[in-house]
C-alpha cells in the first residue's frame, strides 16, 4: 500500500524503532538493578533471621532453639529453619543440606529445590534459597525461603514491560498509519488542484487541511503562485483585445488626417497641422508602448537587482516635493504626514515611479480646490483625496490596464497599473477604497504568512 511508502509512515516507524531499542536497553537495565534489589532484601530477612537465631541459641541453647525451630517449621507459609548434626542428619525443623563431592555439609548459602512437606503446593516446586551457618556446639542451623515472590516480583516487571512496549509499537504503528493518511489527504488535494490547473482552470485552488503544517505553508505559497499566474493570464488574454481598442482610434485618426493631406487641394499650412497631428498621435502611441514595456520587464522581475534597502515614506517625501509646484499651479492643495518611517528592500527608481503615478492620478482626476494627503500609518502608505472619488463597484478594476472610468480624463489608461506591478514586484499589497469622500488608496508591506 501506498500509506506504508509514504516518507512520514518510515519516518514514525524508524522513531518508533528508535524508541522501542532506547526502552530496551533502559528496561534491560531496571530488570537486572531491581532484581538486584529485590535479591538483596531476600538475602537480608533470612540473614536477620539467622542471626536472631543464633542469639538465641547463645541465650537458651541448644535444646531450646530446637523447639523454637520445630514451632516455626510447623507454621504454614513460614521460611525453612532446621538444624543438623556435622553429617548432616536434621535434629529439628525441616530442610535439606547440600552436600560438596566429599559428602560433606555445605555452610553458607545455597539454593536447592524444595522439600516435600505436608504444607500443601501452591503449583511447581521452587528453589530454596538457604544461609547455613556453623553453631558454636558444631551443629548447623538452616535459615531458608522459597524464591516465589522474588521471582514472580520479576516476572511481573517483565510482564509489565513487555505490554507497556507492545502499547507504545502500536501507538507508533496507529498515529504513522494516520499521519500517513493525512499526508496522501493533503497530496491528493494538490494533484486534483494541479490536474484542473493544468485542464485550464487557473482559478482552482489547493484545498488546505485544518493543520497548520508543513504542506499547509507549501499549499498556501502554491495558492499564491497560482493567483498571481491567474492574473497575468487574464491579463495577457484581454491586452491584445485592449491594445486593439487603444490604438484604433489614434491610429485611425492618423490616417484620416494623412488621407485629407493627400485627397485635398490644401495649402501648406493644414499640411503641417495634418502631419502635426499624426505626429502628436503616434508620439502617444509610442509612449502607450513604453508604458506596457515597462510593466511587462516589471511584472518579469527583470529589475531585482537594483533593490537596497529604503525608507518608503522618504521617499514619497522627496516625491511630493517634487509634485507641489503643479499641485500649486492646478489650484489643489498637496500634503504630506510622513513621520513614520516605512523600511523595505526595493528599487528607489520604481518606487519614485509608483507614488508619482499615485499623485499624478490624484492631480488628473480631481477638481480644483482638492486637498490630496500622503501619509503613512505603521507599515502602510496612504494617499488620499477629498474629490469625486470612484464607483464603489469600479475600486477594485481601477488598477487593470487599460481601465477608464466613465469621467475619465484622457489617457492611456496604464498609470495605475504600473503602481499595480511595481507593488506586487515588491511583495507589496495595494488596494483601492471609497473615502467618502475621494478616493483613498493604500499600499502596505505583505504579511509574512509562511513563517513558522
Amino acid at each position: 500500500m501506498r500509506l506504508f511508502r509514504t516518507t512520514r509512515f518510515r519516518l514514525t516507524a524508524i522513531y518508533a524503532l528508535a524508541f522501542l531499542l532506547s526502552t530496551a536497553t533502559l528496561g534491560v537495565s531496571l530488570y537486572f538493578a531491581v532484581g538486584r534489589e529485590i535479591s538483596r532484601e531476600f538475602d537480608e530477612r533470612i540473614a536477620e533471621e539467622s542471626g536472631a537465631l543464633r542469639r538465641q541459641f547463645a541465650i537458651s541453647g541448644t535444646e531450646k532453639l530446637k523447639r523454637i525451630i520445630d514451632a516455626r517449621a510447623a507454621e504454614i507459609g513460614s521460611m525453612e529453619f532446621g538444624v543438623f548434626d556435622l553429617k548432616g542428619k536434621r535434629l529439628a525443623g525441616v530442610g535439606v543440606l547440600r552436600a560438596d563431592a566429599e559428602g560433606r555439609p555445605i555452610v553458607g548459602w545455597t539454593q536447592s529445590p524444595e522439600v516435600d512437606t505436608d504444607e500443601p503446593l501452591e503449583g511447581e516446586k521452587e528453589d530454596v534459597r538457604a544461609l547455613v551457618v556453623k553453631l558454636p556446639d558444631g551443629s548447623l542451623l538452616l535459615v531458608g525461603d522459597e524464591r516465589r515472590l522474588p521471582d514472580k516480583a520479576m516476572a511481573a516487571i517483565l510482564f509489565a514491560f513487555g505490554w507497556a512496549s507492545a502499547a507504545a509499537l502500536a501507538l507508533a504503528l496507529i498515529g504513522g498509519v494516520w499521519s500517513s493518511a493525512q499526508f496522501l489527504k493533503s497530496i491528493a488535494k494538490m494533484r486534483a488542484a494541479a490536474r484542473d490547473i493544468m485542464r485550464g482552470d487557473w482559478s482552482r485552488r489547493i484545498d488546505l487541511s485544518g493543520f497548520d503544517d508543513d504542506l499547509a505553508t507549501l499549499g498556501r505559497s502554491f495558492n499564491r503562485l497560482f493567483e498571481r499566474i491567474e492574473k497575468l493570464l487574464l491579463a495577457n488574454k484581454h491586452v491584445s483585445m485592449d491594445i486593439a481598442h487603444d490604438l484604433r482610434k489614434p491610429l485611425a485618426r492618423t490616417l484620416r488626417r494623412l488621407e485629407s493631406a493627400l485627397q485635398d487641394d490644401v495649402g501648406s499650412a493644414k499640411t503641417e497641422a495634418a502631419v502635426s497631428g499624426a505626429m502628436t498621435d503616434i508620439e502617444g502611441v509610442l509612449d502607450l508602448f513604453d508604458a506596457l514595456l515597462r510593466i511587462g520587464r516589471i511584472e518579469a522581475g527583470a529589475r531585482r537587482s537594483a533593490f537596497r534597502p529604503l525608507n518608503l515614506a522618504e521617499i514619497a517625501r522627496e516625491t511630493v516635493d517634487a509634485f507641489q509646484p503643479s499641485a500649486e499651479a492646478s489650484g489643489r492643495k498637496l500634503l504630506a504626514r510622513l513621520q513614520v518611517p516605512l523600511a523595505l528592500t526595493g528599487d528607489r527608481d520604481l518606487l519614485v515611479q509608483m507614488i508619482a503615478n499615485l499623485l499624478d492620478n490624484a492631480l488628473r482626476h480631481t477638481p480644483v480646490g482638492t486637498t490630496i494627503e500622503v501619509t503613512t500609518i505603521g507599515e502602510t502608505l496612504v494617499v488620499a483625496d477629498d474629490g469625486p472619488g470612484v464607483p464603489e463597484k469600479e475600486l477594485a478594476a481601477i488598477f487593470h490596464r487599460f481601465h477608464r472610468g466613465p469621467t475619465s480624463t484622457p489617457g492611456s489608461g496604464l498609470g495605475l497599473s504600473l503602481v499595480a506591478a511595481i507593488a506586487e514586484m515588491h511583495d507589496l499589497e495595494y488596494g483601492a477604497f471609497n473615502n467618502r469622500p475621494g478616493l483613498r488608496i493604500v499600499i502596505r508591506k505583505t504579511r509574512e504568512r509562511d513563517s513558522p
